[in-house]
This record gives C-alpha cells, sequence and structure tokens, in this order.
C-alpha cells in the first residue's frame, strides 16, 4: 500500500484564514495610501488655485480689492482664461473641481506701495470642502 500524504482540513483551514487575514492588512494600508495622496492632491490644487489668482490679479489690476475689501474669484474663470489647469476630481474623474470652487482675495491695509492681499481657496471637489468654506 502506498503511503499516501496530503494536508488535513484544519491545516488548509489554517492557511487560508492567515491568508485573510494579510489581505486584510494589505488593503486597510493601501487604503491609507490612497487616502493620504487624495488628501495631497487637493492641498496642491488649493496652493495652484492661490497663485492663478495673482497671476491673474498681476494681469487685470483693475480687480484688486481696495483696501478692507474681499474679491471672489471663480476658479472655471480662472481655468478658462488660462491661469489654472483643469482640475479632476482624483476620487471620480468623471467630475471636475473648479465648477463650485473659488478663491476668496482680501486686502488689508497697505504699507507704502506694497498691497497686503491675502487668498483663501475654497475648493469643492466631489466629497471634499477646504476647510472654512
Amino acid at each position: 500500500m502506498k503511503n499516501k500524504r496530503g494536508f488535513t482540513m484544519i491545516e488548509l483551514l489554517a492557511v487560508i484564514i492567515i491568508l485573510g487575514i494579510l489581505v486584510t492588512m494589505a488593503v486597510v494600508s493601501v487604503s491609507g495610501v490612497m487616502n493620504s495622496s487624495y488628501d495631497t492632491t487637493y492641498d496642491t490644487f488649493e496652493t495652484s488655485m492661490e497663485e492663478a489668482a495673482t497671476s491673474y490679479l498681476l494681469d487685470h489690476t483693475g480687480e484688486i480689492p481696495n483696501e478692507g475689501e474681499v474679491v471672489r474669484l471663480s476658479a472655471a474663470m480662472l481655468v478658462e482664461e488660462g491661469y489654472l489647469d483643469y482640475m479632476e476630481d482624483p476620487r471620480n474623474e468623471a467630475e471636475n473641481c473648479q465648477d463650485d470652487s473659488y478663491i476668496l482675495v482680501s486686502r488689508g491695509n497697505d504699507v507704502g506701495y506694497n498691497f497686503d492681499l491675502s487668498y483663501k481657496a475654497c475648493l469643492i471637489c466631489g466629497n471634499y470642502k477646504s476647510d472654512g468654506c
């Protein structure tokens, strides 16, 4: 009679459980990395919007707010004018981020010839919304 060796049902079950635990850990880890990359993308979009607003106001000085005033610049307008690249929602590539997004440009008290401008990007992109918007 031949010696038939194989795995028992308990051994196979143990291997399947261990593989399940490893796959679960990998999925959680990858999910965390993806969420972090989405947040980085949103931060980059906000920075790009503020830089585009600066460039736009340098070319359109008549739209710079007066002291103590605030001007709202549409991100869609900045894209249309060529100051900002098209912003695609990283979580849903079929959606864009510029339709509802805007930049608030406020002007404080100028010092000499220096304008005291501050920029606040309000990115509204899918389920993401900038703080304070």
